[in-house]
């Protein structure tokens, strides 16, 4: 079902979501100086918030510019696209960066969203959030605007050793073909390569699993990764 702005604002932002409802980029514009950052900012039911409901406003056949320009309008005029949800929902952020497309994130990295962010709950860079995302996509959109390809989380892990956990190929082959370090050490002093060869061994010769670990353990190789001696 389609949801409409009054199922859940009300008041002033009601004003406000309805005018990215209505996808009105040049009302919407000029409206927004006159809105306080508390106010979009603040969640309503369901725990919706002005930016939330820009991006289900931009989603399916309705990922036109203009609704794009919304959401980067939005982030420009204040809206925190970090901003935790209640009970461990993701932000706005890693919301969109776990999608199959990269322009929702790109319209918040064009309103101001830093790409080497740390979420505000565990305190974790927020691109790690694109490895759970079915492609690459939103993985390119925020190397291409300066995450560090190298960034490591709270276990010393870079997105090539946690693409690797997630069995995500793809977001490896894109990492390693960007000049990512082909052989990162974590913080239980395991390496990327040991652990690859151990998959290798551990699963069934043969299977679409082996076959993908030995084809990224090739381009590692190749990329000059090496046991530390």
């Amino acid at each position: 079902m389609e949801y409409e702005p009054q199922d859940f604002f009300e008041g002033r932002q009601l004003e406000v979501a309805q005018l990215i409802y209505d996808g009105d980029e040049v009302k919407l514009n000029e409206k927004l100086p006159s809105i306080s950052k508390e106010e979009l900012n603040r969640p309503v039911k369901a725990d919706m918030t002005l930016l939330f409901w820009s991006v289900l406003n931009s989603i399916y056949d309705k990922n036109t510019p203009e609704r794009l320009k919304i959401i980067t309008d939005l982030v420009k005029a204040g809206a925190d696209p970090l901003q935790p949800r209640p009970e461990g929902g993701s932000s706005p952020a890693e919301f969109v960066m776990k999608a199959d497309k990269g322009i929702w994130v790109k319209a918040m990295l064009d309103g101001g969203l830093p790409p080497n962010a740390k979420d505000k709950v565990f305190n974790e860079p927020i691109v790690f959030q694109t490895i759970k995302a079915k492609n690459p996509e939103t993985l390119k959109v925020m190397l291409d605007y300066g995450a560090d390809i190298n960034i490591r989380d709270s276990l010393q892990q870079t997105l090539l050793m946690d693409a690797f956990f997630s069995s995500a190929f793809e977001h490896m082959t894109l990492l390693l073909n960007r000049g990512a370090n082909p052989n990162p050490v974590n913080i239980n002093n395991l390496s990327l390569l040991t652990a690859v060869n151990r998959q290798i061994k551990d699963s069934q010769d043969g299977s679409e699993y082996n076959v993908q670990c030995k084809k990224i353990l090739e381009l590692m190789l190749l990329k000059g990764a090496k046991e530390a001696q």
